[in-house]
């Protein structure tokens, strides 16, 4: 099954439950000037991360293979498609669609562990003017040291597919040099997410390796969450500790 396909049918719960951006990181690419040229927001999805660059003034081409994700996302962004500052495109990362040398800087939020480097990488040659930049971003709850924390990851684990790495949501660090030859820095920011009910039975039903809710795991993983938030909830949520891992870097060196 190729990426794209593994999320067929979760668009929804997506857009619903996935964490959004921390402004600190918006914040922190302005001011270092990195969204002035244009940006592709490659494996854009519904647009979580494509908003965080609008607000933050970018102009955006949004690169997204999963037709009801992209769907998704120019319907809910149709007032700045309409006004020009973005546009939606039907591409992956090893052909974007987009023009030679049209951006300064392209980004994939939750999305370059599905990439191969090596036709990435071209095809990011091809699509960044000369001194762009390449920016990687990853939400993550996996060792942030809360008892939630600990206990979701248990549930997890339970349901989780055979098969798949402990690492399936990032490209381990040792392997960023293959998408950013030039090298890169790193940058973190915390990002706490608060959960009702609801919003975690959506935020696992999201995850590509965990049962959807057509699948009959479903029933079984939302009540072994159910007994997690039954003893983890205040006021009516729980609270997962997510962190922004940020890699800017280059494709050769300056």
């Amino acid at each position: 099954m190729t990426a794209p396909d593994r999320f067929l049918g979760r668009a929804g719960v997506y857009a619903q439950a996935r964490p959004p951006y921390p402004d600190a990181l918006g914040a922190w690419l302005a001011e270092r000037n990195l969204l002035a040229g244009g940006v592709a927001d490659v494996g854009a999805g519904t647009g979580l991360f494509t908003r965080l660059l609008l607000k933050h003034g970018a102009q955006v081409h949004a690169v997204e293979p999963n037709p009801e994700m992209r769907a998704r996302l120019a319907e809910g962004l149709a007032d700045q498609v309409a006004a020009g500052q973005l546009t939606v495109h039907d591409g992956t990362s090893e052909a974007t669609g987009l023009p030679e040398r049209s951006v300064s800087l392209v980004t994939a939020a939750q999305a370059a562990h599905w990439f191969k480097p090596e036709p990435t990488v071209r095809e990011f040659r091809r699509i960044l003017r000369p001194g762009g930049h390449v920016l990687l971003v990853w939400n993550d709850w996996r060792g942030e040291d809360t008892p939630f924390n600990a206990a979701y990851g248990e549930v997890v684990a339970r349901f989780t597919e055979p098969g798949v790495p402990q690492l399936a949501t990032r490209v381990p660090e040792a392997e960023l040099p293959q998408f950013m030859p030039g090298g890169f820095e790193r940058v973190t920011f915390e990002n706490p997410l608060a959960l009702t009910r609801g919003r975690l039975h959506a935020l696992a039903a999201s995850v590509s390796y965990l049962p959807s809710p057509e699948d009959p795991a479903y029933p079984a993983m939302t009540q072994a969450l159910d007994a997690l938030f039954g003893v983890h909830q205040q006021g009516g949520t729980v609270t997962l500790a997510y962190r922004t891992h940020a890699f800017v870097g280059r494709l050769s060196a300056p």
